[in-house]
């Protein structure tokens, strides 16, 4: 299979644009069926991270396996060693724009994707991410996979960005206050001695999104922690959970990308408008309204 980088520039802020990288693996034949699949990798780590399960998803999937570096982690924090993160931190907002972004441009570069076919897997932060990209993109993703996510910004959380956040700055990590706003189809996972992010993060979005007439598949992994061992090991849980439902989910509806979307979330006393026709620095990609 063939690995390369893309990088480009996502949104930051009036001064300038943030350079992010895009770890791309190919497999070694592609049809009109190939698809792409996300994999974000979680607080402090880097693109490397899911390598396993992207060579795999390559190998055997039929899918170009994408990871997007996020800011404030990984190469960014510590270019030597590639672990790390930043304080003050942002919880999961810039870096979702910035992992779909990479989509974007992978999209744009490898026009051969069939676009029904795109798929987001994340874990710890990763899965906190993957779970609000279906909330700013809705009609993209076949299916979205969520390892060990966090699914509630709570205090303790907002502790570690070292900041103070407004009520919709908080709603707007927090995909547990918008379960009725989940169409895509979710792929849980979580070990039940997870001491890094609770268990109770995705018990209660599971019970959330039952309340709100979704059908989300849960596993949980007993005795398993946060990254599901002894338990299991998370490429192993990533085949029993991924492998077949890629081999026959797609998403009926045109991507938000190419329709060129504007989603509006509510977040408490504010909305967030995100433009899908803008590009990929565009400070009017996101505004609050």
């Amino acid at each position: 299979m063939r690995k390369f980088e893309l990088t480009f520039d996502s949104l930051n802020t009036e001064h300038y644009a943030k350079p992010i990288t895009v770890l791309v693996i190919m497999p070694d034949e592609t049809d009109s069926e190939t698809g792409a699949m996300l994999f974000t990798h979680g607080w402090g780590g880097n693109r490397f991270q899911h390598q396993d399960k992207m060579e795999y998803a390559a190998a055997n999937s039929n899918v170009v396996a994408l990871s997007v570096e996020y800011r404030m982690s990984g190469f960014d924090f510590n270019p030597v060693t590639g672990l790390g993160s930043y304080l003050p931190y942002d919880g999961s907002f810039l870096q979702v724009f910035d992992v779909l972004n990479g989509l974007r441009v992978a999209l744009e570069q490898l026009s051969f994707v069939n676009r029904t076919r795109l798929f987001h897997y994340g874990g710890s932060q990763g899965g906190h991410i993957a779970l609000i990209t279906a909330l700013f993109a809705p009609k993209t993703f076949a299916f979205i996979y969520a390892s060990s996510p966090l699914t509630d910004f709570d205090v303790d959380r907002q502790e570690w960005s070292g900041r103070l956040f407004a009520e919709h700055e908080i709603a707007v990590r927090s995909p547990l206050r918008h379960p009725e706003l989940f169409n895509t189809p979710l792929f849980i996972e979580h070990g039940t001695a997870d001491s890094t992010v609770s268990v109770s993060h995705s018990e209660r979005l599971e019970q959330a999104l039952i309340a709100a007439g979704k059908k989300p598949k849960v596993v949980y992994y007993e005795g398993g922690e946060h990254s599901l061992e002894p338990t299991i090991k998370k490429i192993e849980a990533y085949k029993k959970m991924a492998t077949e439902p890629l081999k026959t989910m797609t998403n009926t509806e045109t991507d938000d990308f190419a329709a060129k979307s504007v989603v509006g979330l509510k977040c408490a006393d504010k909305t967030l408008r995100i433009d899908w026709s803008q590009p990929t620095d565009s400070l009017d990609l996101a505004k609050w309204i």
